[in-house]
């Protein structure tokens, strides 16, 4: 026999040498070594007949690009006895012990006799032993001894597999005949480029007539290198892109693809049917074609992430992430242009990256400006890019760095050198009505902003340094960075009081002596309510904490005690402002240090908005904020529909309440203040996508340690665009039991985070790459769990079931399993019942049915979805989804 295909060891043999494949050396334990076990159901010591260690083979194994990816391994057993009690030790894995706590188990089949993959019955245990994670689990051989007994990481699916699947659905959907609707499907499949190694990258097309043109799509340079003509254009369809297998072991990835493909060649299902008349799909379903057919778990031939490169792919190196880019960018501008080189050094700026832990970096930043201050260029004059952010009446200008300065940051690592570089070439630009007096007194003299006020502000967590722990030989780099922020939160501060002086006498009080710090009421009502259903979270909210929490808290036995406690904390805050007595003088001027609102307390000890210039700037606000008032945790039946006022977050003002004359005291209206103006609510501008031929971009995945199924999603400062983007997977958390929408990430720390294997930063990945070359909101990375969830979402009924439907108590979270029905209603949940030996029955969830409803989900995002749950849902329309997603966006933001 071929030793280099099959591994022969006391009378068995191993078969790995196939597409996906992967077991790299196999020994036999002497029966005197075989240590007996306890069998969990019976209790009763066991003893195999046989025992195999087994080595898989890590990615690139044997090239200079060998690295440390063991995760994925699939090999075959032909054992030379059958009915004997086989025991394999699979040794120097990649630790994943939390994966296999939660009932991570490898998959199993047989040929001939049971083709199906299936979870092995008996739990698989797992050990660490001098830092070498080993896997072990038992099996039973076939009785039939030509049968061959195959194991996998998680359920395969081969390049090869793949190639069968697509040229199958050719010989049902080629050549396309003349239509005889517009909705008949309109498809073609495409080479769009070959491997490194030579293997198809397919493209799909897939749409409907509707809008079909007789132009056809350009041939790129350096791509499609098959004759084959390409698809047709489309008037006013927006593109829809899908890809998959980018790492090549994380199969779910395709499962899920297969899923939302099968969905579209669907020709009857309406849901199949609107998507196709609106959108054209470009999908690929193996981006890394080479590293699936050797057996690799993340990486190509040459030992690299794919899901890094995207903002700068090499045509030699990674041809499949360059021709996928090439396409993105030829769809967004709706022809082919060339990369502009800038791009990548632009999307390493400072406006794209948080800076964190400043004052800890003092003495890093003290070292390069000292070799910088010697450097030439660091005297001349250089090009400047003004970056103003909305919202702040300061500036941030960017410097050129000089050469010596850039050698000097490469010298130090990864994020300190980031630190340095953009700290130190930050400087406030104060514009006029921001005076160099008022900058240099913010510290010295009594002013509107304070430490402890800019402290209130940020929270009590917050380590503000002083200017003497930032002073370094004279000199403060850092001191531009805590002037921005005080002089802006100043500014809005100083306008509340501005409003008032004017018209008043030739001696008007100080700013510090009118206005008040604390919390709205709408502030305080909105963590009142969060409170009830996430107990503890005034002890994370920032600013509130300071001001509303003693700092020694009492001791509760239940949870109902610290409830009644916190409400009683709130009660009394409410008490205090009761009453207050109203400032005849004036002097009733109050500044939310949470939302940036400034009001006054009239004499009925009501809140009144004050209006003024600084409005855009406290509509900034990235804090807990009532918003519109509704509670995000409200029944559905306890809503009142919204009225038709636009997005607004600004509380509508309460009507005045009928005044009674108050016997002994006498009112003097000459010592009023003037009344101030009414604020009149402002429709909120809709969200509005880019001028971009996409519609929307995700990239499949699988994952090893996060339970469920959810999304990454990119960071925005604009609300609106954080809003736009968690739509859609707010959306899939209605439409299927099993995507987690509080596991999602759209934090920034998510874009840019570094791997703890390679170093390679986020930045490179697919969702982030596409945003910053095309600025598109909706780019995602679908992540789907190889094992289970941690929860199972209850449904609501659909618009056609109405909303008297009950709905079911959600199951226990079941096993994921990629197991295809030829026939799927897209509106049930469809489970597979098994039964394992030991009679105990256990449920598979089907990954495809996320590909489904991931159609469903991307109808509901304009409303087109023929069924949908929506309405049936506690949000009841789309609007209202939004609504729910600013409320939860302002009150998590300040955790993130």
């Amino acid at each position: 026999m071929d030793r280099s295909n099959i591994i022969e060891c006391g009378g068995f043999y191993f078969i790995h040498n196939f597409d996906s494949g992967n077991l790299g050396h196999v020994e036999r334990v002497p029966t005197e070594f075989i240590a007996p076990t306890i069998n969990p159901k019976t209790n009763v010591a066991e003893t195999p007949d046989y025992e195999f260690n087994l080595w898989t083979r890590p990615d690139c194994a044997g090239t200079e690009f060998e690295n440390g990816n063991r995760t994925w391994f699939y090999f075959g057993v032909q054992a030379s006895e059958p009915n004997v009690q086989v025991r394999l030790n699979l040794i120097n894995l990649n630790k994943q012990g939390k994966m296999y706590n939660q009932g991570m188990a490898p998959v199993t089949r047989t040929l001939p006799g049971k083709p199906q993959w299936e979870r092995i019955r008996d739990r698989p245990v797992h050990s660490t032993d001098d830092n070498t994670f080993t896997l072990t689990f038992r099996y039973k051989t076939a009785e039939n001894p030509k049968a061959t007994t195959f194991f996998a990481f998680t359920y395969p699916f081969s390049f090869a597999e793949l190639q069968i699947a697509l040229n199958s659905i050719d010989l049902k959907m080629l050549p396309l005949t003349t239509p005889q609707s517009a909705d008949d499907i309109y498809y073609c499949r495409e080479c769009l480029i070959y491997s490194l190694e030579g293997r198809r990258v397919d493209l799909l097309t897939i749409s409907s007539h509707h809008g079909i043109t007789t132009e056809r799509e350009d041939r790129l340079k350096n791509l499609f290198p098959d004759s084959q003509e390409r698809p047709f254009k489309f008037n006013n369809k927006k593109i829809i892109f899908i890809s998959a297998r980018v790492h090549p072991g994380e199969t779910p990835s395709s499962f899920v693809f297969n899923g939302f493909l099968n969905l579209l060649l669907t020709r009857n299902d309406p849901i199949a049917i609107q998507l196709r008349k609106l959108y054209v799909f470009k999908m690929i379903p193996f981006l890394n074609p080479d590293g699936v057919a050797r057996g690799h778990y993340r990486t190509d031939t040459r030992g690299v992430n794919l899901n890094r490169v995207y903002l700068n792919p090499s045509l030699a190196h990674h041809p499949t992430v360059y021709a996928s880019r090439a396409l993105i960018r030829y769809y967004h501008f709706g022809q082919e242009k060339e990369e502009d080189t800038s791009i990548c050094e632009e999307s390493k700026s400072f406006t794209s990256r948080s800076i964190q832990n400043i004052s800890e970096s003092a003495e890093l930043i003290s070292t390069k400006k000292k070799k910088s201050l010697g450097s030439p260029s660091h005297k001349s004059d250089s090009k400047q890019k003004d970056k103003t952010k909305a919202g702040n009446k300061s500036s941030i200008v960017l410097k050129q760095v000089s050469a010596d300065s850039c050698r000097d940051v490469q010298s130090l690592s990864g994020d300190a050198a980031n630190l340095a570089e953009q700290v130190y070439d930050m400087k406030l630009q104060e514009m006029p009505s921001q005076t160099s007096e008022i900058s240099s007194n913010v510290e010295e003299t009594a002013s509107l902003l304070n430490d402890n006020v800019l402290r209130s502000c940020l929270g009590s967590t917050v380590h503000l340094s002083t200017s003497e722990e930032l002073n370094i030989q004279g000199s403060n780099p850092l001191k531009p960075l805590r002037d921005t922020l005080k002089n802006s939160i100043s500014l809005l501060m100083e306008s509340s009081s501005s409003a008032l002086d004017e018209g008043s006498g030739p001696e008007p009080k100080s700013p510090a002596s009118k206005v008040k710090m604390g919390w709205c009421r709408d502030c305080r009502a909105a963590v009142a309510r969060l409170e009830d259903t996430m107990p503890g979270i005034t002890s994370l909210v920032p600013g509130y904490s300071a001001a509303m929490i003693c700092s020694e808290p009492p001791t509760y036995h239940s949870i109902e005690e610290y409830r009644d406690h916190q409400r009683q904390q709130i009660d009394v805050q409410d008490t205090k402002l009761s009453d207050m007595e109203y400032d005849e003088n004036g002097d009733n001027v109050y500044f939310c240090t949470n939302c940036f609102k400034r009001y006054i307390i009239s004499e009925n000890n009501e809140e009144i908005k004050l209006c003024n210039a600084a409005e855009a700037t406290s509509r900034a606000s990235v804090s807990v904020s009532a918003g519109d008032g509704n509670d995000v945790r409200a029944p559905p039946a306890s809503r009142a529909p919204a009225p038709n006022l636009g997005d607004s977050l600004m509380p509508q003002p309460s009507p005045p309440k009928d005044e009674k004359a108050k016997p002994g005291k006498e009112k003097l209206p000459k010592k009023k203040p003037p009344p101030p103006t009414p604020v009149a609510l402002q429709p909120r501008a809709p969200h509005k996508d880019i001028e971009s031929g996409l519609y929307l971009y995700i990239d499949l995945h699988g994952h090893a340690s996060k339970k469920g199924i959810f999304m990454y999603g990119n960071h925005f400062e604009d609300l609106e665009s954080c809003v736009e983007c968690m739509l859609l997977p707010r959306i899939m958390s209605l439409n299927n039991l099993h995507f987690h929408f509080s596991s999602c990430n759209f934090t920034e720390r998510n874009m840019y985070l570094k791997d703890r294997r390679d170093g390679m930063s986020r930045e490179g990945s697919g969702r982030v790459a596409v945003l910053k070359a095309t600025g598109l909101v909706r780019s995602y990375t679908l992540e789907c769990n190889y094992n289970t969830g941690r929860l199972v979402n209850v449904l609501p009924p659909t618009a056609r079931e109405g909303p008297t439907v009950q709905a079911s108590a959600a199951p226990m979270p079941p096993k994921y399993t990629p197991h295809i029905f030829e026939e799927v209603n897209p509106f049930q949940f469809q489970v597979r019942h098994c039964r394992a030996k030991n009679g105990e029955g256990f449920e598979e969830i089907d990954p495809v049915k996320v590909g489904r409803s991931l159609g469903a989900s991307i109808l509901d995002l304009t409303g087109q979805h023929p069924n949908s749950r929506v309405p049936c849902s506690e949000h009841r329309n789309l609007a209202a989804v939004r609504d729910w997603l600013r409320a939860h966006t302002r009150t998590m933001r300040p955790q993130c």
